[in-house]
């Protein structure tokens, strides 16, 4: 009887990985910790959301946890031992004080242009009311003189003209002293 097999004479190079434990597990260190309370004083507010509730001063704790390694040194303070920094001078130093003296400087050169321009002003104001009144005294000695035209086309010749009647017609005045 004849054997016969049947398959394929090449053979596949088969990669065979061996189960390995699995990678250890890396657990963070935990530190042990410790809560730290810290109040903060709140001003009297009102609601956002509804302005007819106004809720009084009062104080607000929080609760932090922080390391136990944290030094017992991180003891909170009250607000008001410290001025707020709004309150408080910025330090002393060349460069700022070189500021101060710009800013009074440009302060000064400012109020100096503001009483030139107010003491000019005054004085364009006196010189046009005297050309308003000079305007108005030539408009009238204008009208005088158009006046005294008119009045002069329309009187008769000088030569015609009867002498005062006061003057006697042939002598001289006389001259008293």
């Amino acid at each position: 009887m004849p054997l016969l097999v049947l398959g394929c004479a090449a053979q596949r190079s088969v990669a065979v990985r061996t189960p390995t434990s699995a990678p250890p597990i890396v657990i963070a260190a935990v530190s042990p910790t410790k809560l730290v309370e810290t109040s903060y004083d709140v001003r009297g507010y009102r609601e956002a959301v509804d302005p007819a509730v106004r809720h009084d001063a009062h104080i607000v704790h929080r609760r932090t946890m922080v390391p136990i390694t944290a030094s017992e040194e991180l003891a909170t303070v009250p607000r008001t031992k410290y001025p707020p920094a709004s309150y408080t001078p910025l330090p002393a130093s060349e460069e700022l004080a070189a500021e101060i003296a710009t800013q009074k400087a440009i302060t000064a050169d400012l109020r100096a242009m503001q009483t030139s321009i107010v003491e000019t002003e005054r004085q364009v104001q006196a010189q046009y009311a005297m050309l308003v009144r000079q305007s108005s005294e030539a408009l009238k000695m204008r009208e005088q003189l158009e006046a005294e035209r008119a009045r002069t086309r329309v009187a008769p010749p000088a030569g015609t003209a009867a002498p005062p009647a006061g003057a006697p017609a042939g002598n001289p005045p006389e001259v008293k002293w």
